[in-house]
C-alpha cells in the first residue's frame, strides 16, 4: 500500500473516531482499554482474513498486524480465559480507590477521611496530594470536577467527601449501546466491501449513495428537514419492510441466510469535528515549549 493511501486512511480513520471516542471518554473508556480492544480486533482480523491455517503462528499475525509476538500470545490467552475481567481503571477510579484503601486517607474504621483542597503541611492529607499519588499529572481541579459532577465527591463546609467507591459515568443502556456496534459495523463493512469490490473487476457493490445540501443549511431549514425526513423517511421504510414481508416464502429454509436491510440516518457536521489536532493546537497557541 502507498503511503498517500495510508495517509487517506488515517485521515479517514481519524474523522471515524472522533465522535466514537468521544462517547468513550464520556462513558469513562480509558485509552488503555481501547487500545486492548483494538489489539483484539487486529488479532482477529488477521486470522480470520489472511491467516487460514488451523493453527496460530504468532509471528506471521505479528507480522501482519504491526504487534508484537508478546501481545498477540496476551490477546489470544486472554481470549482463551473465561474468567478475565478488565483491570484498567480510569484515573477518576484509581483516585477514588486510593481514598477508600489507603490508611494515610482514612480515619477511624477505614472510613475515608474528609479532605481539604491544599494544605502548607505536606504531611498533611490533602485532595492534590491524594491526586498526585493515584492519578499522576492529572490536573487535581479538573478531577475534583469530575467526581464533583459524577456524585461520587461532595463539598461539605470547604472540604470534600467521598460518597461513593465507585465513579460512575452517564449511564446508557445495554440496548443502546448494543445498537452502537450493531450500526457501527454495518455501516463500515458496507463501505470497506464498496471500496474492496471497486479494485476487483466485476465484484458486487452494496447500494451506497447520498444526498446533501450544496451550500449547508440555517439551524432553521435543518428543524424543517428533520421533520420532513420523519415523515418521508418514515414512509419510505415501511414501504421496504412491506417488500421484506411479501417475499418471506421466498426464502428456502435449507438454505443458509445473513442478515440484511437498510438504515438511513440524518447528520448534521460540525465544522468543528473536521479539524486536525495539529490546527485545535494552533488555534490555540499551543507550542512545543507547553
Amino acid at each position: 500500500m502507498g503511503q498517500e493511501v495510508k495517509d487517506h486512511l488515517r485521515r479517514a480513520l481519524s474523522l471515524m473516531l472522533k465522535p466514537l471516542v468521544r462517547l468513550l471518554i464520556a462513558q469513562g473508556v480509558t485509552h488503555a482499554e481501547f487500545s486492548e480492544t483494538a489489539k483484539e480486533v487486529y488479532v482477529e482480523t488477521a486470522l480470520r482474513y489472511f491467516e487460514k491455517d488451523g493453527r496460530i503462528n504468532k509471528s506471521r499475525v505479528a507480522i501482519l498486524t504491526g504487534l508484537t509476538r508478546k501481545d498477540v500470545k496476551t490477546v489470544v490467552d486472554r481470549a482463551l480465559t473465561t474468567s478475565y475481567k478488565e483491570k484498567t481503571h480510569s484515573r477518576p477510579a484509581r483516585v477514588l480507590t486510593g481514598w477508600y484503601s489507603d490508611p494515610h486517607y482514612q480515619g477511624p474504621y477505614g472510613i475515608p477521611l474528609e479532605l481539604p483542597y491544599e494544605t502548607g503541611d505536606v504531611e498533611e492529607p490533602n485532595f492534590v496530594a491524594l491526586v498526585k499519588n493515584y492519578s499522576g499529572d492529572m490536573a487535581p481541579r479538573q478531577m475534583l470536577n469530575q467526581l464533583l459532577e459524577a456524585g461520587s465527591v461532595v463539598e461539605i463546609d470547604g472540604r470534600y467527601k467521598a460518597v461513593s467507591r465507585i465513579f460512575l459515568h452517564m449511564k446508557l443502556s445495554p440496548s443502546v449501546v448494543d445498537r452502537l456496534g450493531s450500526v457501527g459495523y454495518r455501516f463500515f463493512s458496507t463501505a470497506a466491501k464498496n471500496i474492496d469490490a471497486d479494485r476487483e473487476a466485476g465484484a458486487r457493490t452494496l447500494f451506497d449513495r447520498m444526498v446533501f445540501a450544496d451550500d449547508g443549511c440555517t439551524e432553521e431549514v435543518i428543524e424543517q428537514f428533520a421533520a420532513y425526513l420523519r415523515t418521508k423517511g418514515q414512509a419510505f421504510l415501511e414501504d421496504i419492510d412491506v417488500w421484506f414481508s411479501s417475499r418471506k416464502d421466498l426464502n428456502k429454509p435449507s438454505e443458509p441466510r445473513k442478515e440484511t436491510g437498510v438504515y438511513m440516518l440524518h447528520y448534521v457536521e460540525e465544522q468543528d469535528d473536521l479539524g486536525s489536532l495539529q490546527v485545535l493546537l494552533q488555534e490555540r497557541g499551543i507550542g512545543n515549549d507547553e
